[in-house]
């Protein structure tokens, strides 16, 4: 069983213990080998017997893999009455194409993503947000020293990777900041093409727009070539004055109907178990990346100043209490053409704790 697997290595380490303490008294290490695996065999009995969820993500680098790898690395699932089973896609397309064919009853992902799905009639609510709009702008300032703010970009030749959430989101920020998106020169890449092009002798974009780690490792990596455009907290400030909330969203979590209606307490213990995750993590964050390097290969320092700048920030509530909010995004969404309609009231998930 999966659940038993992730004790396995617990149980190798304090057999080992035990035998490295047996030197003086066998019969005494005996008792203290018994009591040993009683108290982790037990529990792995229980842990065979919690309910299973199925929930589809990003796989690494993604930020959504960093709780994957926090919630299993601390089991916070197990510990919230739920094994939380992670279907870590290797694109968005596969991730929300899945979810709404129903291959798995929860996913996390993008909200304009979820409110589109839902304006073309698939039958899901958004139930959890869990993290905040982080997303840079990283210019070559060998190539574009003129490009001081984000107004600057305009007319601009600019790399992005046009199918994110988080470029998406980040011309809203754009749009406000003055600049004029027609006449940007957009051209299309995923996020390592983005860094490849502003990287190459050859490249041509002034700009490009990354995110998580990535712009971290640029600026880490080449101090006097690059630079950060704009911090996530003028970001964060310029949301605040536009539209009177809190609160500027990016991920969350949706769900499909039938499994919501049907399955109310296991939707509240997942809702938990990422809650408990989000909580640690930004009380642990040192000992939480270790964790994330671990499955991201990322070096810990790149991890360390990617959230000391703002870059990642999770924070899981329900999308009941940030409905105001996340109605903001989706109002300035769909002129844009990310979301098709406006969705109503019935989008939200009622009645999570």
């Amino acid at each position: 069983m999966m659940t038993q697997n992730r004790l396995i290595p617990e149980i190798k380490r304090r057999i080992a213990m035990v035998k490295k303490s047996a030197s003086t008294s066998a019969p005494m290490a005996r008792t203290i080998l018994l009591a040993t695996l009683t108290c982790l065999i037990v529990p792995a009995s229980v842990a065979a017997q919690v309910p299973k969820a199925k929930v589809g993500t990003l796989s690494a680098p993604s930020t959504s893999s960093w709780m994957v790898a926090v919630m299993e690395g601390r089991q916070f699932d197990i510990k919230n009455g739920v094994d939380v089973e992670w279907v870590e896609q290797p694109s968005t397309a596969s991730l929300y194409n899945d979810f709404a064919a129903g291959s798995y009853p929860m996913a996390t992902g993008g909200i304009m993503t979820y409110a589109n799905q839902y304006a073309r009639g698939v039958k899901a609510k958004l139930f959890a947000t869990y993290q905040l709009f982080g997303t840079s702008v990283i210019v070559n300032t060998e190539r574009g020293p003129d490009i001081r703010s984000l107004k600057d970009l305009n007319g601009k030749e600019l790399a992005a990777p046009l199918a994110s959430e988080n470029y998406k989101a980040m011309t809203i920020y754009m749009l406000w900041s003055g600049v004029d998106l027609k006449s940007l020169k957009t051209r299309n890449f995923e996020q390592p093409g983005v860094a490849a092009e502003l990287r190459s002798p050859t490249g041509t974009a002034p700009a490009g727009v990354v995110f998580a780690q990535l712009p971290t490792r640029l600026v880490m990596d080449e101090p006097k070539k690059f630079k950060d455009l704009v911090s996530a907290d003028e970001l964060e400030k310029l949301w605040r004055q536009k539209t009177g909330t809190e609160y500027n969203w990016l991920l969350g979590w949706a769900v499909q109907d039938d499994f919501a209606r049907n399955n109310p307490d296991l939707l509240q213990r997942v809702h938990n178990a990422m809650k408990e995750t989000v909580e640690w993590f930004n009380a642990n964050t040192d000992e939480a990346l270790k964790l994330v390097a671990n499955k991201t290969k990322d070096p810990i320092p790149i991890l360390q100043e990617t959230v000391k700048a703002g870059r990642v920030k999770f924070l899981q509530m329900t999308a009941e209490s940030q409905e105001k909010a996340i109605m903001e995004l989706l109002k300035i969404s769909v002129p844009l053409g990310y979301v098709t309609k406006l969705p109503d009231a019935a989008f939200f998930h009622r009645g999570l704790r």
